[in-house]
């Protein structure tokens, strides 16, 4: 599958590319994100093109159906290429068990014709062809339009090196046209077609065989620069979300080879670099297809949907290129249960359960948690959150039997992906495999989990390359790793139960994350840092990225960024776009926001997240710096209830430490500002799940029709859970762009020592020492390490002789 333009001559191709649900942008400019999708119909979708202002899509089915769209969201049908149940004479003759469904075709712009070319085969038959169809126009209603068929370009037969399917068409630079086909066989091969007629230049000679293995298909070929690249799938394709295809790729300064793979191994000796596998509702990306507007790559895709019974959809993603020129795309998702309310995703796309008695419960300055009881309570995940490369959270062990679950995804007791606190070697222990025991792949820490304290855990799957982190420090590392989560093929994921009949887990979990990519350790570090309920993190000072979650910015306009954030207000207009739903959640939530004002106009948003009905915005929440009044105010307004919240003066000409806590369970907002509380709203606060889940911009209204916005944000958060005023106070204290705990240091003086004592969750946290107070004070780190014990660092110091004064500091 590949995603085309191919315009008339005189047509502008300044394309702005927005398929299915919106813009994806390439990391180039804002980070990957989940990749937009739609969902054509029963079948693969296998590449768009553009033809006089509507998109048309060629899929696999009888007569060769075509979808057309206005505007790449809304998809009718277009009717088919050939009649339903009419295909050309010569189908049947060349392929005797061919019942009408072409797959896989393709089709590109060439001296003012369209050429699509498509695949007459049976399932599993070498006896196969790619034909070729053209027309004029793609517009039914033009009376240029109608396809001639021009019968087949290359046939298979018993025997053959190859088997003609999945064509794949390049239109060169030098104005040569080439096909890649193939599948299963001798792999793929490469022909030259004849620009003028579409059929083969030299029907004598050989095709060239260009990559190999047990089983490959679905080839496109892309040049950029001096080099060709070639993007085939392994694995089998076809069967939802059982299907394990996925995407490799090589290059080749010529488009007949030999191309080679990152490492130099030829893709006729299996080489290939994995390039998309199956990543979280993602199974099964096959038939890569690249476009490039200006200096922006795309790359689109079709898989099987492992949230929707692995219906076929299309999906495109940004394309990057690596230093040295090796495309990179990111199927960047996530998913985050803060446990605070129920057991959602905080996207609300991969939700558990909770089962036999798994309940939530409040934990001292931590908010609530999941609790499972060691008597079958526990909770279960959608299966597609297994096809996952890290997946990172808290817990606190009561201890018990050996082979405990903190988490067991697997299918049955062959195939599992799993983390335990001990196992039978009497060691925390991560486990993946898909032949059982004998083919764990194993990860064993050189302890078991601590019981009775809190403390964090983390597994990421690089390539090749698995780490197990406590408290963010690796303790056990596995290269030539040969198996990664996805390929379990999990069907049942447990948190606290396992697949064999081992004791269930006692105790707790919080914060349980799970991404679709390996976190570096710096990342693992970060999580292991900031506040359990801490959902997105926009550090604008640093970056543009998610920091915590996946919710990148999906557009800018007008904004200027520096080291000391995002500027808004710089010729007016200026905004930034995030993802919708953000704050559409069940349970409470916080926005927090370090900024410094400008002077202005009433009704600039800092913030403004809903739903847009006609013009009006519905379902809202938003937060104005300046009123006609000439007060800031927080206003919502969704399910039939609302309210405007005066927070005091307007914010111009200030530096603001903002927060804002939307608590629908407690019937509670409150609003911070610079620490302290500025206002309380007791009343009707109605399940956030009401807010409308559309859009979400800073420095603009969902309408576009606010004034502008004079601001720096240096630093944007949304939590999935309430602060209280004492983690909004330490945020304060600690300022933008880092990542702060409240966290009361405790002391017992005895006859000859000194016993400190800080909470287990607050790490990285050293003890220092100073003889004086005030800006004179020489603060010096004490040399060494606190021990975890009951639920708390522990640090003993013999009694000074001289007057000392104590703090804890990251």
């Amino acid at each position: 599958m590949e995603l085309q333009v191919c315009l008339p001559p005189g047509r502008s191709t300044a394309l702005l590319w927005t398929f299915a649900l919106g813009l994806v942008w390439s990391s180039g400019r804002l980070p990957a994100q989940e990749p937009l999708t739609g969902n054509l119909g029963a079948h693969d979708p296998s590449t768009m093109i553009l033809c006089e202002g509507r998109y048309y899509v060629f899929t696999t089915g009888r007569g060769i159906p075509i979808k057309v769209s206005s505007d790449k969201r809304r998809w009718s049908s277009g009717g088919t290429v050939f009649p339903v149940n009419a295909a050309p004479a010569w189908t049947t003759n060349a392929v005797p068990l061919f019942d009408g469904t072409f797959w896989a075709p393709d089709i590109v712009y060439v001296n003012g014709r369209y050429l699509l070319y498509y695949s007459v085969s049976s399932w599993g038959s070498q006896i196969s062809a790619i034909g070729l169809a053209s027309t004029p126009t793609l517009d039914p209603t033009s009376p240029d339009y109608g396809w001639t068929d021009h019968g087949p370009v290359i046939q298979s037969r018993l025997g053959d090196p190859y088997n003609c399917i999945d064509p794949g068409v390049l239109l060169d630079d030098d104005g040569r046209l080439w096909l890649v086909f193939g599948s299963y066989w001798q792999g793929i091969h490469i022909v030259e077609l004849n620009p003028q007629t579409g059929l083969r230049l030299q029907p004598q000679s050989p095709p060239v065989r260009l990559a190999w293995n047990e089983q490959i298909e679905a080839a496109h070929l892309y040049k950029r620069g001096a080099y060709y690249y070639l993007f085939v799938n392994w694995g089998t394709c076809c069967s939802g979300v059982d299907s394990t295809y996925h995407i490799r790729v090589g290059r080749s300064l010529s488009p007949t080879g030999p191309f080679r793979d990152r490492n130099g191994v030829n893709l006729i000796q299996r080489g290939g670099g994995v390039f998309l596998e199956s990543t979280g509702r993602f199974v099964g990306p096959g038939h890569a297809g690249v476009y490039r507007e200006g200096d922006r790559y795309w790359v689109t895709f079709h898989y099987y949907d492992g949230l929707d019974r692995g219906a076929p959809k299309l999906g495109m993603v940004g394309l990057d290129w690596s230093d040295d020129g090796w495309p990179e795309a990111t199927l960047d998702w996530s998913a985050f249960y803060s446990f605070e309310t129920d057991a959602r995703d905080q996207g609300r796309l991969y939700d558990a359960t909770l089962v036999n008695g798994g309940r939530l419960e409040p934990v001292p300055n931590r908010g609530r948690a999941l609790r499972l009881d060691g008597n079958q309570s526990h909770a279960t995940l959608p299966a597609a959150v297994a096809n996952a490369r890290t997946v990172a959270f808290w817990a606190r062990w009561d201890g018990g039997g050996t082979w405990q679950r903190f988490f067991d995804f697997g299918d049955g007791t062959g195939r599992y992906f799993l983390l335990t606190p001990r196992a039978d070697n009497g060691r925390m222990r991560c486990a993946v495999t898909t032949d059982g025991i004998p083919g764990e792949i194993r990860l064993d820490a050189p302890f078991a989990f601590p019981t009775g304290s809190w403390a964090h855990v983390a597994v990421t799957f690089e390539p090749q390359r698995a780490v197990l982190y406590f408290n963010a420090v690796p303790v056990a590392i596995r290269s030539n790793v040969t198996v990664v989560p996805w390929q379990v093929q999990a069907r049942s994921n447990y948190l606290g139960l396992s697949q064999w009949p081992d004791p269930p887990y006692a105790g707790w979990l919080d914060s349980f994350r799970i991404y679709g990519r390996a976190l570096a350790s710096s990342e693992i570090r970060r999580l292991a840092r900031v506040h359990p309920a801490l959902a997105h993190w926009y550090d604008f000072g640093l970056d543009l990225r998610d920091q915590i979650g996946t919710a990148h910015p999906r557009g800018l306009s007008g904004v200027r960024h520096t080291s000391e954030g995002l500027e808004f207000g710089d010729g007016g207009g200026s905004y930034v776009e995030l993802p919708g739903g953000l704050i559409s959640v069940s349970h409470p939530v916080t926005i927090e926001c370090f900024a410094r004002f400008g002077t202005n106009p009433p009704g600039a948003r800092l913030f403004e997240f809903g739903d847009l009905q006609g013009s009006a915005a519905v379902r809202f929440v938003q937060f104005v710096p300046r009123t006609a009044s000439g007060t800031a105010r927080l206003s919502f307004n969704y399910s039939g209830a609302g309210a405007n919240l005066d927070v005091g003066p307007a914010f111009d000409g200030q530096w603001v430490h903002l927060a804002c806590v939307l608590d629908p369970g407690n019937g509670r907002v409150v609003v911070y500002t610079n620490g302290q509380t500025a206002r309380v709203y007791q009343g009707v606060v109605p399940s956030l799940l009401g807010v409308g889940s559309g859009s979400a911009f800073l420095g603009r209204s969902l309408a576009g029709d606010s004034p502008p916005l004079y601001a720096v944000v240096r630093d944007f958060r949304i939590y999935g859970g309430r602060l209280t005023d004492a983690d909004v106070q330490a945020n304060g204290r600690a300022g933008a762009g880092v990542a702060a705990l409240a966290v009361t240091l405790a002391a017992e003086v005895q006859t000859d020592s000194l016993r400190f004592r800080w909470p287990s969750y607050a790490l990285d946290y050293q003890l220092e020492a100073a003889t004086s107070l005030g800006g004179a004070a020489l603060w010096v780190r004490l040399p060494y390490a606190p021990l975890l014990r009951d639920d708390v660092w522990e640090m003993t110091l013999s009694r000074p002789v001289q007057p000392q004064f104590y703090r804890l500091r990251r």
